[in-house]
């Protein structure tokens, strides 16, 4: 999921939070600058150098959200979430304002991560900032439509029980409610995960009435699958039961905007070109345009370098760098 679903989001900031300034040199993995939950970066630069790193520590729980913004000038910044081991987790290009990018996650374990900054274009020429922040899922009972979980930001993802609740609709089963506010047209994926009962979701427009989408059956394990289109800007309740009066117990449930999949090339061809690194690889229909990685070695960790509408791509360093591994990404927008 690289593109978030524009919402009123409401945030929670870190009682630590406070106002950093860039450290050069961060232009590696291991010369990442700290900032931790509610921090924000004003007025970093990429001038002279091509990339930025920040790390900070996720907290398993939270719905965290990393967004660059304007420090006066119009950057253009393109970001790339890396987990503790490396791995990719997330990239964005234009969601924020502007040229500006935004990437919401909900972490399930706690972890240090990375953040990798540069400008696609590879003419970067002002400063930017970078903000960090962090909410926890609301807790507490959610067994009625009066006290529905509020669902305020994607990614969201919330573990809970219908085990003593009552039922208030649907099928006999106990039942639990979240209220989901879209502030724009959207379609909507929730899925509903549960190893200890037979589950259903339902989505409706007012408490027990009104009735919009279900599902019933779904790929994770015994959970529900629930895919709704054009959804308008409302509120609507959703409802997690079971499908009979016996059917109750833990489950996990996650809301998503829904985006087309974006496979990867599924060939990769490296060759030189007026003594240069040249790569190709078949163009895929979707792909609104591709990220190129480099790294040392196969092992990596690999590093974004660039982004290009094409499907292929020449790596200007030439051979003087020692950077011959490489990965080509898809972005669907």
């Amino acid at each position: 999921m690289w593109k978030s679903l524009a919402l009123l989001l409401i945030l929670a900031i870190s009682s630590n939070a406070s106002i950093l300034s860039e450290s050069e040199p961060n232009n590696t993995f291991a010369q990442a600058n700290f900032m931790q939950c509610g921090d924000t970066v004003l007025c970093a630069h990429l001038d002279g150098h091509a990339t930025d790193f920040f790390r900070f520590l996720l907290p398993a729980g939270d719905s965290v959200y990393i967004r660059t913004f304007s420090c006066g000038d119009d950057e253009d910044t393109f970001i790339v979430l890396y987990d503790s081991l490396f791995n990719l987790l997330a990239v964005d290009d234009n969601s924020g304002p502007g040229a500006f990018s935004t990437i919401a996650v909900f972490p399930t374990v706690t972890q240090m991560c990375y953040l990798q900054l540069f400008d696609p274009t590879g003419q970067s020429t002002g400063p930017y900032s970078l903000t960090l922040e962090c909410t926890h899922v609301q807790s507490g009972p959610h067994d009625l439509c009066a006290n529905a979980r509020p669902i305020t930001f994607f990614p969201y993802y919330d573990e809970s029980t219908t085990f003593g609740a009552g039922s208030e609709g649907g099928t006999a089963a106990p039942d639990v409610f979240y209220r989901l506010s879209l502030a724009t047209p959207a379609d909507i994926f929730i899925q509903v995960c549960s190893e200890f009962f037979d589950a259903r979701v339902q989505i409706l427009l007012q408490c027990v009435s009104g009735y919009m989408d279900d599902a019933s059956d779904g790929s994770c394990m015994q959970g529900a699958d629930l895919y709704s289109y054009q959804l308008e800007a409302r509120d609507y309740l959703i409802i997690v039961e079971g499908t009979s009066a016996t059917q109750y117990g833990e489950f996990s449930i996650e809301v998503n905007p829904v985006f087309a999949e974006c496979p990867a090339p599924d060939s990769l061809i490296l060759f030189t070109v007026g003594d240069m690194p040249f790569l190709d690889w078949p163009d895929v229909p979707d792909a609104s345009y591709y990220l190129i990685e480099g790294a040392l070695s196969g092992e990596g960790p690999f590093e974004a370098i660039t982004t290009t509408t094409q499907s292929f791509w020449q790596d200007n360093t030439g051979y003087a760098v020692p950077r011959r591994f490489y990965h080509v990404r898809s972005i669907c927008q």
